[in-house]
């Protein structure tokens, strides 16, 4: 398995659905969830140096790489799975990336398929941000359905209570103001106005936008400085859209002047969410070209190919499982020139994987 390849199996994550064994008003995909903790772990580690922040990101990719292939279990099964047969699960995720890396260029894997560890206090912030993201979840969901999610927020409640760092309050603070705008992004399905075999949100989208530009990062050898701003721009690219909707290019580009208007109008709303929250304002200054101007200077052409190559892998997913609206046929020809045209690096290697997933 190639990259091209690797990519095409990473949006598994698209449907691999958390808390799946129970009724749900929002069903969270695995890429979903991560995009949360992504989003947090910018913010509540904004002040740590650059290449502190890559490998605390860089973590987020190594853990899901096992659900691309495994799917999820939840932990509750895991727990039990532990009981009866110790390591036993422990030997199953090893295995999984054992197999990865049997197939995945070895150039890539040798710096994908690897772990980085903290300190004590970091280890602590990042499992306390995991847990915010699933009690989000919990809580979205128990309003409907409590006696599926009470007694699973209520464990994980106590698991966050026991967890005892510095700035605990702030970072729940940041966590509460920063899920109030990713759910919409969780809850906003792409290419709206056309059916969908296999849907896709925002949210979604902009973690495999996030994991696409920093293989392609990895790919580059580039410096930590150039991979922090990549990371950055990955994650922020898509946020004005819980303000504006999924605003699609051709409609920015139908009159000129449009597509400068809405830009305009994304800053306004972003600065009307964030004006009146103290530690999310002092934040998001540092992130703030990252969210208006994500496509510009040496990062924006990873990302820009990145983000296309996210749309060329969902249409490729509608054409090869059947989806017969032409559009997405249109879609990935013209996106397949566009990514040739603008990419920074050769990447006719992956398209040509992409490709052969389908038939045109």
């Amino acid at each position: 398995m190639n990259i091209g390849k690797f990519l095409m199996e990473s949006s598994n994550l698209f449907t691999v659905y958390r808390w799946n064994n129970n009724p749900a008003i929002v069903r969270f995909s695995e890429s979903d969830n991560i995009f949360n903790n992504l989003l947090l772990i910018l913010f509540v580690f904004s002040s740590e140096p650059k290449e502190t922040l890559i490998k605390i990101l860089h973590n987020k990719i190594y853990e899901a790489i096992p659900k691309i292939i495994l799917s999820d279990i939840s932990l509750a099964t895991k727990s039990k799975i532990e009981e009866k047969g110790k390591d036993l699960w422990e030997e199953v995720i090893k295995k999984t990336y054992q197999e990865l890396k049997s197939k995945i260029d070895k150039n890539i894997s040798k710096k994908l398929l690897i772990q980085y560890t903290f300190d004590e206090e970091t280890e602590k912030k990042i499992k306390m941000i995991n847990l915010l993201a699933t009690q989000k979840e919990a809580s979205i969901n128990e309003r409907v359905f409590p006696e599926y999610y009470n007694e699973p927020k209520k464990r994980n409640q106590e698991k966050i209570e026991s967890i005892n760092i510095d700035n605990k309050e702030e970072i729940e603070k940041i966590a509460k103001d920063l899920f109030e705008i990713s759910i919409k992004l969780v809850t906003m399905i792409r290419w709206n106005k056309n059916h969908r075999n296999i849907k896709s949100s925002v949210a979604s989208h902009s973690f495999f936008v996030f994991l696409t530009s920093y293989i392609l990062a990895l790919l580059s050898d580039l410096d930590s400085d150039t991979i922090y701003e990549i990371m950055v721009a990955s994650i922020l690219h898509d946020l004005p859209e819980a303000f504006t909707g999924d605003v699609i290019s051709p409609t920015k580009r139908k009159v000129s002047g449009l597509e400068e208007i809405i830009g305009e109008v994304e800053k306004d709303f972003v600065k009307e969410w964030y004006i009146d929250k103290d530690v999310i304002s002092k934040k998001i200054q540092k992130y703030e070209k990252y969210i208006y101007y994500p496509f510009d200077q040496n990062y924006g052409g990873f990302v820009k190919t990145a983000d296309l190559i996210g749309a060329l892998v969902e249409s490729s997913l509608e054409i090869s499982t059947g989806n017969q609206n032409s559009y997405f046929k249109d879609t990935f020809s013209s996106i397949k020139r566009e990514i040739l045209r603008i990419s920074p690096i050769d990447v006719s290697q992956i398209i040509s994987e992409i490709e052969s997933t389908i038939l045109l």
